[in-house]
């Protein structure tokens, strides 16, 4: 139960299964593509997410209120925005029809009710930062390629420097000494 305060004394909201069972109905629908179908016929243009908060972890959440975080993601603020509003209409719609199908009817429904107001649209500051750490490892990537692919490949020892060079007396063509071969026996 939750203590909130209003105009004449104290109310307590209290939060049976029905209420989260709804909120995780809810969930199920916005994550439903034909959903998202009809938020886009409807003009929201931005990616959509729908959440029911809960404790726990991903492997085994918690649910025991029914909060949800909706969130709309675009270049654009103005889509963004609008993507929220219309599902927050989409929302309404749908928890009216889940309930009237059911037979409920007036003070006894379930209620969307905005926690504060639509917050945003809020600049994502953490992309900027990915998209900085993928350039600069692309360039460093980049490079160790570049370098390993125009190394200088005379001395085939690895790491050893190539043999001294050996010149004839009549300044003719440079030649270089052969390697020894491996394994090669040499008598006396």
């Amino acid at each position: 139960m939750t203590k909130t305060n209003h105009f004449k004394g104290e109310v307590y909201d209290h939060f049976t299964d029905n209420h989260i069972y709804m909120a995780l109905a809810t969930a199920r629908f916005f994550d439903n593509p034909s959903t998202k179908e009809r938020l886009r016929a409807m003009g929201g243009t931005a990616a959509f997410h729908y959440e029911v908060a809960h404790w726990g972890n991903e492997e085994l959440p918690v649910y025991g209120q029914p909060y949800a975080t909706m969130q709309a993601l675009s270049d654009n603020p103005k889509e963004s925005i609008d993507t929220v509003n219309l599902a927050l209409q989409v929302l309404t719609q749908k928890l009216h029809r889940l309930q009237t199908s059911a037979g409920a009817s007036g003070r006894v429904m379930i209620k969307m009710e905005p926690i504060g107001s639509v917050m945003g649209p809020d600049r994502q500051g953490l992309q900027k930062g990915r998209a900085t750490v993928g350039v600069a490892l692309i360039a460093a990537l980049s490079s160790a390629a570049v370098l390993y692919s125009t190394r200088d490949r005379s001395g085939e020892g690895g790491g050893r420097s190539p043999a001294p060079h050996q010149t004839t007396a009549d300044t003719g063509p440079i030649r270089r000494a052969r390697p020894p071969r491996l394994g090669a026996r040499t008598t006396p």
